[in-house]
């Protein structure tokens, strides 16, 4: 009869065992799905809370900078539901200036600016520094400078060829105009404030 006791027991037994591990391993598994919540930084409180409150409004300038020196800017209003998806938006983009109610972009466009391509050309200025002006030199409308040249190390045929200007008409001529005259700098790159 004491066998019979201990057969009986033993199944009741390990029916009690695999009920303990089981609400054991639930119960380890809610710990993590709750511990993943909050380092993931939202809990289901705080996600609800979101989709109650109001909407961001917010200014974005966007600044192109553009290999020749320019730096085009478009101002918008953006209504902002969700920050990560808002920053995702601009992950290509860098961040130059963040405040209230305000964020400035800034992307570096390695082609020519639209205003350069369209009307564009090198050029001395009467202090004979090398620049980019807003059709023909003589117009005087600077849109970006660079150096001080020392025209007394140029050949006559260059500094006749800056006078008149040289159309900028690709990324190409640019960067070969900016070669050739880099050596003929007789100063540090001009800190000019018409770059935009």
């Amino acid at each position: 009869m004491e066998m019979r006791w201990k057969t009986s027991i033993f199944p009741i037994l390990v029916f009690i065992m695999t009920l303990l591990v089981s609400i054991q391993v639930l119960a380890e598994g809610q710990q993590n799905n709750n511990e993943e919540a909050v380092n993931d930084g939202i809990t289901e409180e705080e996600d609800r809370k979101t989709w109650e409150q109001e909407p961001l409004e917010l200014e974005v300038v966007l600044e192109r900078k553009y290999l020749d020196g320019r730096i085009d800017e478009e101002v918008k209003t953006e209504t902002i539901w969700s920050l990560h998806d808002f920053w995702s938006g601009y992950k290509s983009w860098k961040l130059m200036k963040q405040e209230e109610g305000r964020v400035v972009f800034r992307k570096e466009i390695e082609e020519l600016s639209p205003a350069v391509k369209e009307n564009g050309y090198f050029g001395l200025t009467e202090d004979n520094v090398l620049s980019i002006f807003n059709g023909r030199p003589e117009n005087n409308e600077v849109i970006k400078a660079y150096y001080e040249i020392d025209v007394g190390k140029l050949k006559s045929y260059r500094v006749d060829e800056l006078k008149s200007g040289i159309k900028i008409e690709k990324k190409s001529t640019f960067q070969d105009v900016m070669e050739t005259y880099k050596e003929y700098a007789s100063s540090e790159p001009v800190d000019d404030l018409v770059d935009s």
